[in-house]
This record gives structure tokens, sequence and C-alpha cells, in this order.
């Protein structure tokens, strides 16, 4: 599961709420009038992490950055959007392209959600209440809406991908996505599953990757025996491509329903959308299975979900059903015990939900 790269440790005194922040340290400091001033996630790691990711192609900018605050202090971003630069305490400046300038400015926005967070930390119940609000009924929605577009097919069924990122209250929930690590690799692992050394390519490519999608090595050691029946002429070749096409098509199985991330894709959300309010937790759904008759209820929180939740001090995990959905919102259980395996924190039933995805069913995946 998803762990936030960024996270520190439980603000003290807190127990099990509020879940971890971006930053626990704040210090409320007055605007300065030539420039905003970064908050120092920002600067380390966030020039470096830039750098080594290369996030939105931002990589050599941040590098470029990272050299020339090194011994200077009082950073600050200023400048309007089409020309932000970098001060420093004694005035020195280095001018920055307008797209580096929206994502120091929006990382400096999530990391200020910290000091709110802190001073108003979201209760269970004040989050239970948000999950029940039609604006959430309509994110949630959206949520699994949004899975069944991104859905995989392998061998004719379609695979539902779980989804996940951050929460923000702001008045209402807002819903940040993180993109998945290994779905752009596990469509081309599907698109090449009758190109033996195609697949190979991608292994030399993307050993790290390839290693979580096939942890098993499944895919791996078959390949090398695939050599090996070329090279003898072992089985006839449409039947060693029958059976290249099974074990890719086990693997990506395998893989398909299962979200990743790691510092990269959380660095790209945090630089690609608005940050306010405060900080809510990490989040995934649990998308609906696919059968013939229609959309089929998915399990509540799993093993690896409450593992997450003992990580990072919380989870928040949507569970989706035919007429609804239910919220688990897992965390660090007090007395040092690594679960707290509660009842839903929300749940939301109705035939107008239940009506919904049955014409999406028909829409997209019913047999023609």
């Amino acid at each position: 599961m998803f762990c936030a790269a960024f996270a520190a440790a439980p603000a003290a005194g807190q127990g099990v709420w509020p879940p971890l922040v971006p930053q626990l340290e704040f210090r409320r400091v007055a605007a300065h009038p030539a420039g905003e001033p970064l908050d120092e996630k920002v600067i380390a790691p966030g020039f470096s992490l830039l750098t080594k990711h290369d996030v939105l192609g931002l990589g050599a900018e941040a590098g470029r950055a990272e050299a020339w605050r090194q011994g200077r202090s009082g950073l600050r971003i200023a400048g309007e959007a089409g020309n932000p630069r970098l001060v420093d305490a004694q005035g020195a400046s280095l001018p920055l392209s307008p797209a580096f300038g929206v994502a120091l400015r929006r990382m400096n926005a999530y990391f200020g959600l910290t000091g709110p967070t802190l001073a108003h930390p979201i209760t269970p119940q004040e989050l239970a209440a948000a999950l029940r609000t039609p604006a959430a009924v309509d994110s949630v929605r959206r949520v699994f809406e949004r899975s069944l577009a991104e859905r995989i097919l392998v061998k004719g069924k379609a695979y539902l991908p779980e989804l996940g990122g951050e929460l923000t209250l702001d008045r209402e929930l807002a819903f940040h996505f993180h993109d998945d690590l290994l779905r752009p690799l596990l469509r081309e692992l599907v698109a090449r599953g009758d190109e033996p050394a195609a697949l190979e390519r991608l292994y030399e490519a993307e050993p790290e990757k390839m290693a979580l999608l096939d942890p098993q090595e499944i895919l791996k050691k078959h390949l090398a025996k695939r050599r090996q029946w070329d090279e003898e002429g072992k089985l006839p070749r449409e039947k060693r491509d029958a059976v290249l096409r099974m074990v890719v098509d086990t693997v990506a199985e395998l893989a398909a329903g299962h979200y990743s991330g790691d510092a990269g894709t959380q660095l790209q959300n945090m630089l690609s959308e608005d940050w306010s309010g405060r900080y809510g937790g990490t989040w995934h759904c649990h998308p609906p299975d696919v059968t013939p008759d229609g959309f089929a209820g998915d399990y509540p929180p799993s093993e690896d979900d409450y593992e997450a939740a003992a990580k990072t001090g919380e989870e928040i995990v949507f569970v989706f059903l035919p007429d609804g959905y239910d919220v688990y919102q897992l965390s660090l259980a007090p007395g040092g015990s690594p679960y707290n395996r509660p009842p839903p924190a929300a749940s939301y039933r109705s035939e107008s939900w239940r009506s919904h995805f049955r014409a999406l069913f028909e829409r997209d995946l019913r047999p023609r």
C-alpha cells in the first residue's frame, strides 16, 4: 500500500489522531513584502527530491536551485506568476521558470497545511460527518467512476484498479489523487504479452518497477526458460506463445487490482494540485469486482491496509458496495497494539447509487 513519503511522527499527546501531517514544527510568519517565505521542508528535502525524481521535468531546475541556496538563509519565492524568483535574506535572487514557480508555491501550500491541522486536528467525528455530506457522496462516486474508466483488460476480463491519494478538509472534503507507480508499465506488459523480446526489454529498462510488478519472478523465470526452449526448439511455436501469454496474464491478474506509490508519485500530485484547509491523511479505494451480472461489492480492509495504517498512523479506505459504500478509518491503535479494527466510520446506501452503477456496467462492460 502507499505510504506518505514525507510523514513525520504523530503530534504529541494526540494518541491515535490526528494522522501524520506533512511537517510537525510550525511558526506563523508574517507575509514578507518581497515574497512568500519558503517552508524548510520545501528547501530540504524538497529541492533534492525534485532533482532525484525529475517530477514534471523540473529536476534540472531544482538542481540549480539546490546549488544556489547553499549557504543562504531566509529563502522566499517572489515575483508574479509569469516571472517568479527565489530571494534570500540579503536580497540576492535566482530567476525561476513559471512552471517551477507554480510547483514551489504548491509545495509550500502543502506543507502549510500543518499549522491549521495541528491547531485544530480533524477529529474522527468531524471526518465522519464530512463523509456523509452530498458533496462527499459525489466525490466518492467519482472515485469509483474513475476506477472504471481506468480499468485494465486481461483475457477479456475487466479489472478495476485501486486508486489512492490524500484528503484535505476545507469546508468540504477534497480528494487528491496520486498517479499509480506501476499502472503504465502494467498496461505495456499486457500489450506486449506475445513478444518475449519486448518483455525482456521491460526488465532491462525498469528493473525496480518490474520487481514490484512481478515480486515472485514468475514471468522473469519463465522468460529465461523461454530462451532455452527457443534455442532447443522445444514445443511448437504456437504452444510456446500460448504458455507465455498464460504467464503474462497470471502476473497481470495478480497486479491489476493493487495500488502502488512512492515519493515521486506523491511529489507529482503535490505539485499538480492546489492545497488548502487541514490535512486528513492518506486514502485508497477498494473498487467493485466485475461479475458477468454486474458489479459486486469488494472486501473490507485487508491485512495490507492495517499494515499501512500501522506505519503511517492512519489510512482511510473506501469500499464499494452495489448500493453504496463503507468508509473505514484505520488508525494506529493505542497501547502498542498494531491494529485497531473499527466498524465503518461512515456508510452510504441508496437505490440511485445502485441504478447509476448498473447503468455504467451495462454501458461499458456488458458483453455485446
